[in-house]
């Protein structure tokens, strides 16, 4: 993978970024790197490989969302 140096960021725009990752649970390289991608549009993806990335995602969750859980999420009023 390449790496980019990014210099000359302005103070404001840096500290922007970083309350964005902070927010978001993402480090401040993961953030750019998701911004700059959505930024230049979608990119086609392989289904298998989609499936892959969704498959190693969910082994990370705690548990899935489901029917089950968004059911008793309206009956306890949490949005």
């Amino acid at each position: 993978m390449a790496n980019i140096t990014l210099k000359d960021v302005p103070d404001d725009l840096h500290e922007r970024l970083r309350v964005a990752a902070e927010a978001s649970g993402r480090s401040l390289t993961k953030l750019i790197l998701t911004t700059l991608e959505r930024s230049l549009g979608p990119r086609r993806m392989d289904r298998l490989d989609l499936l892959e990335r969704i498959r190693s995602r969910r082994a990370t969750m705690d548990r899935v969302l489901d029917d089950a859980l968004l059911r008793e999420a309206i009956r306890e009023g949490r949005e």
